[in-house]
């Protein structure tokens, strides 16, 4: 036992007069994986492909088909305007549903959530998940008019984003204009805004919104819901038409 210490105690002494070792520098580089590098293995393989085809199959059915390009822009775009346009009627139609005594007047997508634009041609599920490839919900809040002025104004700044509902006119990066619900904004009333549940949350520097007077989280993916719509719209109309028309616009 006695030998067994003396031992145990050699080693901790040799380690601890050891020199503290420091990283100076790294080297990576990347290994391809592909048949070069060796063969696939054919059980892995076996097991694989039925949910590799399942979801490639998923992934290429079609939505819709666009009659131009859809590519975000500002001060608007036909691809904000698409998506913002989905979302309030959405919203409407969730309320409607389950009988909620709310009207929706207004919604707002934020320009970074949507991160790939949609062809002229076949829209898939596969565009429709590099479009919104997050887990977004749509939300519902109700807000005071100071605080939608604010929405606005932080539009204003960045030189528009994606509404609905509501027409803003820009000049010199503030707020020239605000029309919601036909009428002029009010700031002693209240308005119900939709939008998704990172924005609710007060994310991309909205945090007028984090403490709203009411909120509606209604469970609906926003990526789920446009594949619906879109899908819908297709085969009642054919090929969709989206137009800008001046909901953002900038003034002299």
């Amino acid at each position: 036992m006695r030998r067994l210490f003396l031992t145990f105690s050699v080693i901790l002494i040799l380690f601890s007069c050891n020199k503290h070792l420091v990283v100076h520098e790294v080297n990576t580089k990347n290994i391809s994986i592909d048949s070069n590098v060796g063969p696939p293995d054919l059980l892995v393989e076996t097991m694989v492909k039925p949910y590799r085809d399942s979801i490639e199959h998923d992934m290429s059915t079609l939505v819709a088909v666009s009659s131009a390009p859809l590519v975000k822009g500002k001060p608007e775009s036909k691809l904000t305007n698409l998506v913002s346009d989905i979302l309030l009627n959405s919203a409407a139609s969730y309320c409607l549903k389950q009988n909620l005594k709310v009207q929706p007047d207004a919604a707002y997508v934020n320009y970074g959530g949507l991160r790939a634009s949609l062809p002229q041609g076949k829209i898939t599920v596969e565009r429709i998940f590099e479009l919104m490839p997050f887990e977004n919900e749509i939300v519902l809040i109700k807000i005071s008019g100071a605080s939608f002025m604010l929405m606005a104004e932080k539009i204003a700044a960045r030189g528009g984003e994606g509404v609905a509902g509501m027409k803003l006119g820009i000049r010199n990066g503030k707020v020239s204009s605000l029309i919601v619900a036909d009428k002029t904004i009010d700031p002693k009333a209240s308005y119900w805004l939709v939008t998704n549940d990172y924005i609710a949350n007060g994310g991309d520097q909205m945090s007028m919104f984090d403490n709203p007077e009411e909120r509606i989280n209604t469970g609906l993916k926003i990526r789920d819901v446009l594949i619906q719509v879109l899908s819908d719209d297709y085969k009642k109309n054919g090929i969709i038409e989206v137009k800008e028309d001046g909901r953002i616009f900038n003034e002299q």
